[in-house]
């Protein structure tokens, strides 16, 4: 696979553990990098990328939150791509021919995700945080390379490498009890407007 990620803890590894529990920390990385991962290839092919992923807490999702989008409060999922993007259906591509790759990868931006957010997401949503955390990377992955869900036809296809990313992640991963489809196919999930 042709993403590596790179984390950033914000929130603490005690928090964390929590949040990803009965996971180990090196375990939910794994996932985390793996969902970016099957997001990426399903966009991208195989191509060598790097993402930055910032794991926090309300506070600094909040600052960020209203610093980048002007809401107030935090949001579950940020994205902050480097580079303009067209897509051919679910495939991308660099709008000018972009920048050549480092010999690591072509670096596609941060990612921050709010844990809090994400775990009461999960709790309203009757799935476990490891897996709204999951989709939320995948989710802030295809953002990074120009998917968006504003139009009805975007968002039909930003759901669909969604799911097809979930189920490479499903199949990688049998051993988390994991819910079926995306998880913003199911009732109590709202989609937020900061992604």
């Amino acid at each position: 696979m042709g993403a590596s990620v790179t984390f950033h803890d914000r929130i603490g590894p005690e928090r964390l553990t929590v949040a990803v529990s009965p996971l180990s920390l090196q375990q939910a990385h794994a996932v985390l990098e793996r969902a970016i991962a099957e997001a990426l290839r399903t966009t991208l092919g195989p191509r060598l990328v790097e993402v930055e992923l910032t794991l926090c807490a309300d506070p600094e999702m909040s600052r960020l939150n209203f610093d980048h989008m002007g809401e107030r409060g935090p949001t579950d999922v940020l994205s902050f791509p480097l580079h303009d993007w067209e897509l051919e259906g679910p495939h991308a591509h660099l709008a000018d021919d972009g920048p050549m790759a480092a010999p690591g990868g072509l670096l596609l931006g941060d990612v921050v995700i709010d844990v809090e957010q994400a775990a009461r997401q999960a709790v309203d949503g009757g799935w476990s945080p490891m897996e709204e955390l999951a989709l939320l990377a995948i989710h802030g992955a295809l953002h990074l390379v120009g998917h968006d869900h504003a139009e009805l036809e975007e968002e039909r296809v930003m759901r669909t490498a969604e799911r097809a990313a979930l189920a490479a992640l499903h199949r990688h991963y049998p051993e988390i009890a994991w819910q079926p489809g995306s998880l913003f196919d199911r009732a109590g999930h709202a989609v937020t407007t900061g992604s």
